[in-house]
Formats: C-alpha cells, structure tokens, sequence
C-alpha cells in the first residue's frame, strides 16, 4: 500500500516544458540583464560615450564648415541670406563623406558598437564561464528558447539606447552647429533615417557579439573576434585597395562595419554600395554568426 502511494504521488517536474512559458523566459532574462551592476554601468557609459562623441563630431564638422564658408567668402562674398544658405550649401558639398551634416546623431555609434556588442558577448559567455548555463538550460531544456529571450533583451536595450542617444546628440548639435552658421533640423535629408537605422546598426551588432558569446563559449575569444571584425578588418581590407586589380579594390566594402555604417547614409556614391544593398549585406553577416550559434547551443553539450 506504502509503496503504491509513493508511485501515485511522483509527479514529473514540468519546468522548461509545458510549465513555463516564453513570456517567463523572457522574464528571467530580463532580470539576469538589468540585476548586474556591471551592466547597469556598461548600458550608461554606452550611453554617454555615443553621446559625448557625437557632440564632439558636431563641434569638429562645424568648425570645418566655417572655414569653408570664410575661404568662400573671401574668393567671393556672397551677399544677402540667400547668398549665406547657397555658401553653406557649397561648403557642405565640399565635405568629405565622413563629415556629412545629417550623419551627427549617428558620429558616435562606433564607441556605442564596442561596448554594447562586449555586452553582448558577456551576456550568455560568462554563464559558461560560471556554468549557470546548466541551470537555464535546465530549466529550457529546448534550449532556443532561452536563447531568443537573450535576443530579444539585447535588440530591444541596443536599440532603444541607440535611437535615444542619438535623438539627445541631434538636440545639442543644433545649438553647436548653429553657432558656425550650419542649419539642423529634422527636415534635414537624412536625419531621421539615420537614427532609426542607427539603431538597427546596433542591434545587429549586438546580435553578433551573442552568437559569437556563444559559439566560443568564451569571453575575451568573443570581444576579440568582435573587435577584429568591426575595427580591424575595416583597415585591413581597405589596405587590398593597393593590390593590382578592380576586385580588390571593391572588397572593403563587404565587411560588415562598412556595409552597415553605408545602411545609414541617404543617396548613392560612386565607387560604393548603395545603402540599401548595405543592410543586406549586413544582414547576411548577421546570419552567417547567428545560424551557427543557434545550432551549435541546440547540438553540443554544455
């Protein structure tokens, strides 16, 4: 009889199953992200460096357009306000792409990209730095899941931290750029796009830095290939331009910190991609780190 009780009353767990929802796994992930000290300051220097950057861009194109417009003017003094906005106009035709005017908000993204991708890496490397990972798993058997909420925490934060940033260096460029003489507004080609594909930008990344988190299941590995792949490859490639031959010279143009800072500009350049074939290409290296992460974290053992 004892023993026929005891059967009756064992009741498989549920956790990770029919249990626990993705809404929960959401939750848990949500708390794991914002609980951390560490990341708390990660999120704000984040924050403050995009912006910090971004004033300081601002300050540097508006010096640099001044001294267009005053060589103009001393070629040739252009009379009236007419004369001014037709001067200010030449004078930023007369910039590098770099320095374009509408690009502001944006300037200070690629300090954004290295600690919010870090982050990003940290995230789900230290958990098996710490073997939490069992846990979570356990408690996710499916596994993926639990991985799409760490997604999902990551896009939403990079995002919306990105596109905020931006908005507050587009408010205090206005002044700064005002002061040598340089219009911005929103009605400003470029602008809005901008901040809301920066965002994307960044979330991509993010995106990047979790898969590599967790296909080398190791934090430096990780901030180092995420390093070498948006900083170093750049200037690496860019160097192929000397080699003899047309094909070298396009194949910068292919990484994914050029293509993707190309998804945030307006209108087509000679000899580059156009921003919408930019986020493609961005998108498709995207994929080429977050496939293998999701089958590799479903496959091997932990």
């Amino acid at each position: 009889m004892g023993t026929s009780t005891t059967a009756k009353s064992a009741v498989p767990s549920t956790a990770g199953s029919a249990g626990l929802t993705f809404g929960g796994v959401l939750k848990s992930e949500w708390i794991k992200f914002r609980s951390l000290l560490s990341t708390k300051l990660l999120v704000l220097c984040a924050f403050v460096a995009v912006i910090g950057v971004g004033t300081l861009a601002a300050w540097l194109r508006g010096t640099v357009i001044q001294q267009l417009m005053s060589g103009a003017a001393e070629r040739g003094p252009a009379q009236g306000a007419r004369g001014v906005k037709l001067t200010e106009a030449m004078a930023e035709q007369s910039l590098p792409p770099a320095f374009d005017i509408y690009g502001v908000p944006n300037a200070g993204l690629q300090i954004g990209i290295l600690i919010l991708g870090s982050l990003a890496v940290l995230f789900i490397s230290s958990e098996f730095a710490t073997a939490m990972i069992r846990s979570t798993m356990t408690a996710v058997p499916r596994r993926l899941p639990a991985f799409a909420a760490k997604a999902i925490v990551l896009v939403v934060v990079a995002y919306a931290l990105t596109l905020v940033a931006a908005f507050v260096t587009f408010l205090i460029s206005i002044p700064i750029l005002h002061a040598y003489g340089v219009s911005m507004s929103l009605q400003r080609d470029g602008v809005v796009q901008g901040i809301f594909m920066g965002g994307l930008y960044v979330a991509g990344v993010a995106l990047i830095g979790l898969s590599l988190g967790a296909l080398l299941r190791n934090s430096a590995g990780g901030i180092m290939v995420l390093v070498a792949l948006f900083f170093v490859l750049p200037f690496a490639t860019s160097l192929l331009g000397l080699v003899p031959g047309e094909f070298w010279m396009h194949v910068n143009e292919y990484v994914p910190s050029v293509a993707g800072g190309r998804m945030l500009e307006i209108g087509h350049r000679d000899a580059f991609i156009d921003p919408g074939a930019g986020g493609l290409i961005f998108l498709a290296w995207i994929l080429v780190f977050l496939i293998p992460a999701v089958v590799t974290l479903k496959k091997r053992d932990l």
